[in-house]
C-alpha cells in the first residue's frame, strides 16, 4: 500500500508540469516592451498584443520598461518565471550589441527562450530641414570643422544606430555627442525642439520627413528604403557599416516547448494579418517572421558577428 501511494504521488508530480503547460494559457499574459510609449517597438507590440488576445483567448497586457536600448526589459525578463505568462520584446541592441559593450544582468545565449521574430527596422539619420548640412557628406564635413558641436539623439545606449554613429566617428575622426532617450518618439521631440542637431533612429521620424520638417540623409540598415529610393545607405557612401535589425518576442529560459509552440503559432498568424501589416507599413518597417528555432539562430549568428565588429572597432567592454 505504501509503495502504491509513493508511486501515485510521484506520478502526479511528474504529470503536474505538462498538465499545467497543456492548460496554457489559463490567465493573462504580460508583454514587456523595452522602449517608451509611442515608438515603433511599442506601436507594433500593441497591435501584436491585440492579435494574440484574439488567438490565445486571454488578456495580453503591454508594460513599458524603457532603458538601455531594451536591456532593462531583457534583464527583468531573464529573472521571471519561465511559464509563458511573461514575454518581452527582444531587440537588436539588447540582444546582440549591448552585451559586448557593458556588463548586463543576463546572458543572451543562455538566459532566454526565443519565441518568434516578427519584424525589422529601417534606420536612418535625419536632420531638421533647415539645417546647414543637406547631405550626409555635408554633415560629416560640418562635424569635422566644428568638433564637439554636433549632438545626436538615439533611442537608448547600445542600440544599432548608436554603434553605427560611434563607428562613423572613429572612421572619420569626428567628435559628436550621443544623447540617449527612452524611445524614438522622445528623440523626435528633441529634434523638433532643437535640443539636438541630428537624430539617428528607426522610422519614428517618418511623418516629419514626409511633411518636410526633417530631411533624411542616409540609411543605416543594409538596403535602401522603398519609400526613399534616392537616399543612400552608409555602404553606398563608402562605409562598411550596416546596422543589424531584430525585433522579436522572447521569455526567460525554460518555457515549456508546447507553450512556445502555441505562442509561435499565434505570432505567425499575426504576421499574416492585415492589422499588423498595416502598422508595419505605416512605420516603414519590415515584416520579418522567423520561427523559434530560426529566430534563435539569427540572434546567435548576429551575436558573434557584431561581437567581432565591436571588438575590432575598440568599442568592447
Amino acid at each position: 500500500m505504501k509503495k502504491y501511494l509513493i508511486s501515485t504521488m510521484l506520478g502526479l508530480l511528474f504529470l503536474s508540469g505538462p498538465t499545467i503547460a497543456g492548460d496554457w494559457p489559463s490567465k493573462g499574459i504580460n508583454l514587456t516592451v523595452g522602449y517608451g510609449a509611442g515608438g515603433t517597438t511599442d506601436s507594433t507590440a500593441r497591435v501584436l498584443a491585440t492579435l494574440l488576445e484574439k488567438e490565445l483567448g486571454t488578456a495580453v497586457t503591454v508594460i513599458n520598461k524603457p532603458g538601455g536600448g531594451g536591456s532593462v526589459a531583457a534583464g527583468l525578463a531573464a529573472a521571471q518565471r519561465p511559464d509563458g505568462y511573461n514575454i518581452f520584446t527582444f531587440t537588436t541592441g539588447a540582444a546582440v550589441l549591448s552585451p559586448h559593450r557593458q556588463d548586463l544582468p543576463y546572458d543572451t545565449l543562455s538566459d532566454f527562450t526565443f519565441i518568434s521574430q516578427y519584424g525589422a527596422w529601417n534606420v536612418g539619420i535625419v536632420v531638421p530641414a533647415d539645417a546647414p548640412y543637406q547631405t550626409f557628406e555635408e554633415l560629416v564635413n560640418f562635424a569635422k570643422e566644428n568638433p564637439g558641436e554636433i549632438s545626436y539623439a538615439i533611442a537608448g545606449t547600445g542600440t544599432p544606430q548608436h554603434l553605427a554613429m560611434e563607428r562613423l566617428a572613429m572612421e572619420e575622426g569626428l567628435e559628436w555627442k550621443a544623447v540617449p532617450f527612452k524611445g524614438g518618439a522622445a528623440s523626435v521631440t528633441a529634434l523638433l525642439g532643437n535640443h539636438v542637431d541630428v537624430m539617428a533612429g528607426a522610422t519614428e521620424w517618418l511623418p516629419q520627413v514626409k511633411s518636410g520638417e526633417f530631411k533624411l540623409l542616409a540609411i543605416i540598415t543594409d538596403a535602401r528604403m522603398d519609400q526613399f529610393p534616392d537616399v543612400p545607405t552608409l555602404k553606398d557612401l563608402g562605409y562598411d557599416i550596416a546596422a543589424p535589425s531584430i525585433l522579436g518576442i522572447a521569455a526567460a529560459d525554460g518555457v515549456p516547448e508546447n507553450v512556445v509552440a502555441k505562442l509561435d503559432a499565434a505570432i505567425k498568424k499575426a504576421t499574416e494579418s492585415e492589422e499588423l501589416q498595416a502598422i508595419i507599413d505605416k512605420l516603414a518597417m519590415k515584416m520579418t517572421y522567423r520561427n523559434s528555432a530560426d529566430f534563435e539562430q539569427n540572434v546567435r549568428e548576429n551575436y558573434e558577428i557584431q561581437g567581432e565588429i565591436i571588438r575590432a572597432a575598440g568599442l568592447g567592454k
